[in-house]
Formats: C-alpha cells, structure tokens, sequence
C-alpha cells in the first residue's frame, strides 16, 4: 500500500505529519512552516497484539503506561502509536492493514480515534465538534455521537462558511481570544443528511465498507486558526416540535464534559485534567455560547441554521 514518490506533509489538527501514502480528509502543510520537522510519522509496519500493563483499555483501545497507544479495528487495522510523546520529537503510528483493508477506511479510523488519542498524548484538548468560518470567525457544533453537528455544518457550508474540522476540534487560548483549528476537508454525512441537502451521488466518498456514511469534499479554510466566536451545544434529551436556541453563560453551560471532550476518558487517564479544567474555561470565557434544541426531522434543519446565522450576526 505504501506510495512511491513525493508525497506532501499534511496539517494535523496543528501538527506537521508525513505519510507514507496519500490522505484525502487533512490539508497539505502550508510551504511557508517547511522548515518545522514533522512531529508525526504514518507510515505501514508490525504493530503489537497487545500493550503490557495497560493504564486504560477497553475492548478497541489500549494505553500503555510509557504513553504508548493501540487501536485494535479488527476488520480495518492495528494502530499503534508510541516513540517519542513529547513536545520535541517525532511520534510514529504504524498501521496493519487487515486482509482486505481499503486505505478510505484506515484514513477514517485515523482521522477518528486515532486522532482524538494522539491530540491527548499531545497534551492537547480534542473537542467533540465540528466547526465553520464564515466572516473570519468560527462557528463549532458539539453534542453527542448522531447529534447532528456534521449536519449543521454542511447546512451552513451551504450557506457559504467554510469547513474547519469535522468531529474533532482543538481550540487554545492565544491570550486574546479562544482560536479554532483546522483539521479536516472533508464532512461526513449519513445518506439521509446527503439527500436532504441534495449532494450527488458522484460526490459521496465512502468512509467504511458496508457503513451508511459518506464523506464529502467542501470548500474549506486556508488559514490555520480563526477566533471562535460561537459554541453551539446541540442537546439530544427533550424531543421539540420546533428547534430552539438558547444563550447560555459560563462553565456550566459546557456541561456534561463527556460530551463535549473527545475520549475524554483517555485523556483524564493520561493526567490531562487540569489541562482540560483550564481549556474549557478559556472557552467558556471566550465564546458565545448558545444549546440548540432540534428535532428529529430533517425539514428542520434549514430552520435550525437561521436560528444559528441570527445568532452569529447579534440578532440573538
């Protein structure tokens, strides 16, 4: 599977990566940053059947006590992260294909639990979102697995914001403001969300062999970080008949953290809390933070955008 000839570094949700074969779903490494050595390596190779004295494990997942990582998708492949977890250094994820494997399939794997382990091996906050720019400002979408982020994104993609990440986004706090980084280009979607917003069939990439979603490539941001200006906390309890938008204020607007911090229990297993205590505040400081009540119906989405764009233009 591995690719002959030049192959560019990609930007990881902030980190320089050099693949030894193609990705579709992350934007090249900007020319201007090429003197920055990779901090991650990808690359095909034997991987472990397991971890010795694991700190954390469940049936897919393993961390080893020297910061090390395994994914286990017994159907796609083995990942396993170790090297030098550091803020100097090069870390390595070697993958083992299994029989069969599409590389459409390693990449979402990668591009999901992957990701969201080795941004906490990093020390960084992945947040379980997916985020916009429209204006040169961010717009992000977070709530629970099938909430409807990635949905809302595109609703507003269509609208004309850009793409900023999908399902994972790290933020930081620059000191002036909570800025929002890029991850992937591409949004994926389940085939009902495709045909809601009308996306051609020619247009829908697959993700997983024998999975409803697809993936889409959209207009997405160039630039590395924009201000996070909105936080939309998409709550699944409490069915409506009509979305609503609600302003909400401080800490506790962001809770429960378990829905809002990608594996969050990994990264509380590899002592990130106090981290995260301070990430969250500067987001609850720095952003606007709004909970999107939705419905269930699809015919609501436009409905739901509008409510969203009023907000963003202080109409809210």
């Amino acid at each position: 599977m591995t690719e002959t000839g030049h192959l560019p570094d990609y930007y990881f949700f902030g980190l320089r990566l050099r693949s030894h074969f193609r990705l579709h779903s992350l934007p090249a490494w900007p020319a201007l940053g090429s003197d920055r050595a990779p901090e991650i390596e990808l690359c095909f190779g034997e991987t472990p059947d397991s971890l010795a004295n694991p700190i954390w494990a469940s049936p897919f997942v393993q961390i080893g006590n020297d910061r090390t990582a395994l994914v286990n998708i017994s159907s796609v492949a083995r990942f396993w992260i170790h090297g030098t977890i550091l803020a100097a250094g090069t870390t390595i994820i070697a993958v083992q294909p299994a029989p069969g494997a599409e590389i459409f399939e390693i990449e979402t794997i990668l591009l999901g639990t992957v990701a969201g382990i080795m941004l906490h091996l990093r020390s960084l906050l992945p947040l379980h979102a997916s985020c916009v720019v429209l204006g040169g400002r961010a717009i992000a979408f977070s709530g629970p697995c099938a909430s409807g982020k990635s949905a809302l994104a595109a609703a507003l993609v269509r609208r004309g914001a850009l793409l900023l990440s999908d399902d994972i986004l790290v933020t930081y706090d620059s000191g002036q403001s909570v800025q929002a980084v890029v991850g992937t280009t591409q949004l994926r979607l389940w085939p009902d969300v495709l045909d809601r917003l009308e996306i051609p069939w020619e247009q829908r990439l697959p993700t997983r062999l024998e999975h409803g979603k697809h993936a889409v490539a959209v207009p997405d941001a160039e630039t590395r970080a924009w201000p996070l200006e909105l936080m939309v906390r998409i709550e699944s309890a409490s069915p409506v008949d009509e979305p609503v938008l609600v302003r909400r204020h401080g800490l506790p607007a962001l809770f429960p953290f378990k829905d809002l911090v990608y594996q969050r229990e990994i990264g509380r297993s590899l002592g990130n809390a106090a981290r995260e205590f301070r990430g969250l505040t500067a987001l609850a400081n720095g952003a606007a933070l709004f909970s999107l009540r939705r419905t269930k119906d699809l015919n609501h989405l436009d409905q739901c955008a509008d409510l969203v764009l009023d907000a963003f233009r202080g109409d809210v």
